[in-house]
């Protein structure tokens, strides 16, 4: 009877440490019951899931069962678990990034959103690593992801000009002279995969000679994924518009070209097909996986089954099915037994579109929104997942950036990256292993890390530390801007702000200082007279920065109609899989 006291007081301080804190008494004494009759893990592992719905508590069933079964094990056992998973790391461990689409950094519920549904991504934040500052390197999409797989600042690579992003007749993409993530790891190695939205340029010179797709940057298996990007245009609910706009809604499986306008209804589990096939086929070797998600970008989509499901509304739905398509990759790789050698992360590549109200999601208390330099469009959700390496329940305040998952990923893979350039991001594994408190500390000390935010080839601000100070702003949506959505639904897709250099951009002299440790929101700017020192080493930051930096020869200035996909000239329209109809 006391053993069983222990095991229950256990088994409820496991579940609780892991979230789940709603576990009733007679729930936890169904599991002791049952389970002392055979103990053994798995008996625990099964009751324990039906109960919670969640399979990833492995490390505290052991905790359990150990006390349960001390006579029959002893400390012996203990050590040697100990021995295997604290704090080791596996070489050439798995890496698995998982990129949402415009979701902003207040979207999740661990994130603090109060009707979103919590789920597997939340959970993945109470076994891992959430961070609380990780920034993007750009608040639109080409650059930002362009920036990503190369850790490099979108204007090094030539990812910049006025349009902003990659167009469906833009003839330049991500220059072949770059080195991505897999491409650093292919020669490491790795097996290297990809899958969803890509939007890094299509063709060159003609509409089917995919010269900018995945596989000519280090990606041997590509599939399903979106050469382009999910768009306004594509709305199949006829909430926006009448029918869908072939020319700018179009799916490949790696090069061909095979739905146009592509279907929403399986998109996500297309793309979740094909990544755990390439789990699948890889698990006894290392591999890189990039699964990049159509959701949260507009228009608003979700499978059937995740259609009216969550409170939030249409949105909801979304998050649901996303979140879904996450859990589905937790549990293959806990499947597989290869979770203690994969480290997963999961992040948006920026802020949500303030504009769109209800369809664009939230950015929490922070200012702004996509395709601004405020903190809004470039602060963005962020959790590493890697049992057994990364501890538990820890929150990271450290100021970090999408362009350091290049270099985290080149020092676990033993990969050397080109020496011939400036790489912007830094390696996050010593944050990774640093065994932080889950509940953030309020007085630790900011990081002295210094971040550049461009529009296009112009710096926008500079975050030093706790400070930002911004030499430009984009003008925010006015407070009457939700008259264009009736009852929260928008009328159009617009931005109050987009161009660089246009009127709605104000310069700063002496620049805007805001300390975001204690305005996060960027609403108090500081008297600049009594922060002369923090100005002048921001200055000191921003000069070096400039005389170093070399802008790369710009890819979006030009285009033509002539490069536009297209499946059945002059109609553009097909569709080449049935087994979805």
């Amino acid at each position: 009877m006391c053993r069983h006291v222990k095991v229950h007081a256990y088994l409820e301080s496991c579940l609780t440490s892991f979230g789940f804190s709603g576990a009733s008494t007679f729930e936890l004494n169904q599991v002791n019951a049952v389970c002392g009759m055979r103990p053994n893990v798995a008996c625990y592992r099964y009751y324990v899931t039906m109960m919670t719905g969640y399979a990833l508590i492995t490390v505290a069933l052991v905790t359990v069962m150990l006390l349960h079964l001390h006579d029959e094990i002893g400390v012996k056992a203990k050590t040697k678990r100990e021995k295997g998973t604290k704090g080791s790391i596996p070489d050439k461990p798995n890496i698995v990034l998982l990129l949402a689409d415009d979701m902003g950094w207040g979207d999740l519920c661990s994130y603090g959103h109060p009707t979103q549904e919590c789920g597997e991504i939340d959970k993945m934040a109470a076994e891992g690593m959430r961070f609380t500052q990780w920034y993007s390197a750009d608040s639109l999409c080409s650059p930002s992801r362009a920036a990503l797989l190369t850790g490099r600042l979108p204007v090094r690579v030539g990812v910049w000009g006025e349009s902003r992003v990659f167009e469906t007749t833009s003839t330049g993409g991500l220059p072949k002279n770059e080195t991505t993530i897999a491409e650093a790891l292919k020669d490491a190695g790795y097996a290297t995969g990809m899958v969803g939205k890509w939007h890094l340029g299509i063709n060159e010179f003609l509409p089917g000679d995919g010269r900018h797709l995945p596989h000519h940057h280090g990606f041997d298996f590509v599939g399903t994924n979106l050469p382009w990007t999910n768009h306004w245009a594509c709305d199949e609910s006829k909430i926006h518009m009448e029918s869908p706009d072939p020319m700018l809604c179009f799916k490949y499986w790696n090069t061909t070209l095979v739905q146009q306008p592509f279907r929403h209804d399986n998109l996500t589990a297309s793309f979740l097909q094909d990544s755990i096939a390439f789990i699948h086929n890889n698990k006894d070797r290392p591999f890189f996986l990039y699964f990049s998600f159509a959701h949260m970008h507009t228009d608003m989509f979700s499978a059937p089954r995740f259609r009216e499901t969550s409170k939030r509304g249409r949105y909801g739905d979304g998050v649901r099915e996303l979140d879904w398509a996450v859990g589905e990759v937790l549990k293959t790789l806990v499947s597989l037994q290869i979770q203690h050698r994969t480290l997963m992360i999961f992040l948006s590549d920026h802020g949500g579109h303030l504009e769109i109200c209800t369809e664009g999601g939230s950015n929490g208390i922070l200012k702004g929104g996509k395709a601004s330099t405020w903190d809004g469009g470039l602060r963005v959700p962020a959790i590493a997942w890697w049992p057994g390496v990364v501890a538990p329940g820890q929150v990271s305040q450290h100021l970090v950036s999408s362009m350091d998952v290049f270099q985290t990923a080149a020092e676990l893979a033993g990969a050397t990256p080109p020496k011939d350039r400036i790489y912007d991001g830094k390696s996050l594994v010593p944050i990774l292993l640093q065994k932080t408190s889950a509940v953030p500390r309020s007085k630790l000390s900011p990081s002295p890390r210094t971040l550049f935010h461009y529009c296009s080839n112009r710096l926008m601000a500079v975050r030093y530390g706790g400070y930002k100070a911004h030499f430009h702003s984009m003008e925010l949506p006015g407070v009457n801007y939700t008259e264009f959505c009736p009852r929260g639904v928008p009328m159009a897709d617009y931005y109050t702000s987009f161009d660089c250099y246009g009127p709605q951009t104000t310069h700063h002299d002496p620049p805007l200082l805001f300390d975001i440790d204690i305005d996060p929101g960027e609403r108090y700017p500081l008297p600049i007279n009594e922060y002369k020192d923090v100005l002048i080493e921001i200055l000191l930051e921003k000069l070096k920065h400039e005389i170093r930096m070399v802008p790369g020869k710009s890819q979006l200035e030009e285009g033509s109609g002539a490069v536009q996909p297209c499946c059945k000239p002059p109609f553009c329209t097909c569709n080449y899989e049935p087994f979805w109809e």
